[in-house]
């Protein structure tokens, strides 16, 4: 992955997928510098509170209630 990320174009072909797109991050991440470039490109954003690299580990009752609400 971090190859594809560095080297293989790996945010274009994600954002070029045809479908409606989220990114999940902690909110120690949240200065990552490319979340004003993805959501200006259609991505729904969502930040989990209390929580780092892995919402699914930190915090997965919000981790799923944003996955439900981005499904419904």
């Amino acid at each position: 992955m971090v190859e594809l990320s560095d080297h293989g174009d790996l945010m274009e072909k994600f954002l070029n997928l045809p479908c409606p797109k989220m990114f999940m991050y902690g909110e120690q991440n949240r200065t990552l510098s490319y979340l004003n470039h993805i959501e200006s490109n259609g991505v729904r954003l969502s930040e989990i509170p209390e929580c780092g690299h892995f919402p699914m580990y930190s915090n997965p009752p919000v981790m799923w209630r944003e996955i439900a609400d981005f499904l419904n």
